[in-house]
């Protein structure tokens, strides 16, 4: 057995139509499809892979940060407050210290914001819903849009490695609207359909053009991508109804 293609055409000799029928080996076309197929199948494999390392990565990092760095800052700031209510110190000594106070709270600030960056606590102590809510608000606090959240905690009760695709996925696209689509609202829907979770993330920004979708600065958008396919879904990208870019996955 090997497959074949085959077409057939009919021609006139006179009032007599005259039937050709062509067969051809196509054995090395799907030879050649089935090898891109696998070729294909093992890059996604790779690319999921290599996610899953740099989720274990990021793990590690933040959890570093917390623990380590974080209690050293944290004991710091426990020995200067101390030495503020001594009280022995002069004017300049109290000045300085207020200073070091401040520094020390922006210091803790960025790093709980970079740790929760790397790993979210909220997804492993709460889950995707609630890890959800706080990029929405840390989004909102860092650049001034409004954003909006519908989802049901219940329906986002997913293993660890779905649920820590799909908040990558929200990340990177909220990312995107920061930085490029000059947006003033978002909006973000997850909800699930006959067994199936379904995601729409919109803004009303200035929107996305195809071919910038392919450039190298939109590595972002390949990255969602390939966590979606990892995950056996469909992502759409598209600026059709303007204003603003629609996500659908």
């Amino acid at each position: 057995m090997f497959p074949i293609e085959g077409s057939i055409s009919t021609s006139w000799r006179g009032s007599e139509p005259l039937h050709t029928i062509i067969l051809r080996d196509v054995t090395e076309r799907h030879m050649v499809h089935q090898k891109l197929q696998r070729s294909r199948d093992q890059l996604r494999q790779l690319s999921a892979a290599l996610q899953t390392i740099r989720e274990e990565e990021r793990t590690y990092i933040a959890r570093e940060l917390h623990d380590d760095l974080g209690q050293i800052l944290a004991s710091l700031r426990m020995d200067l407050s101390l030495l503020q209510k001594d009280g022995t110190g002069t004017a300049e000594a109290r000045r300085l210290m207020a200073g070091m106070e401040s520094n020390l709270l922006t210091a803790i600030a960025s790093l709980r914001r970079i740790a929760t960056n790397l790993r979210p606590r909220a997804l492993d102590e709460g889950g995707l819903y609630f890890a959800l809510q706080g990029l929405r608000d840390d989004f909102v606090e860092r650049h001034g849009i409004p954003a909006t959240l519908f989802a049901d905690e219940a329906e986002l009760r997913l293993d660890d490695a779905a649920s820590t695709a799909i908040f990558r996925i929200v990340q990177e696209a909220l990312t995107n609207i920061a930085r490029h689509a000059n947006a003033s609202h978002v909006t973000m829907n997850l909800y699930r359909l006959n067994g199936e979770l379904l995601i729409q993330i919109r803004d009303d920004g200035r929107g996305i053009k195809a071919e910038d979708m392919e450039k190298a600065e939109s590595l972002g958008l390949i990255g969602m991508r390939e966590r979606v396919w990892a995950m056996n879904g469909d992502i759409t990208i598209s600026s059709e109804e303007p204003p603003g870019t629609r996500i659908d996955i």
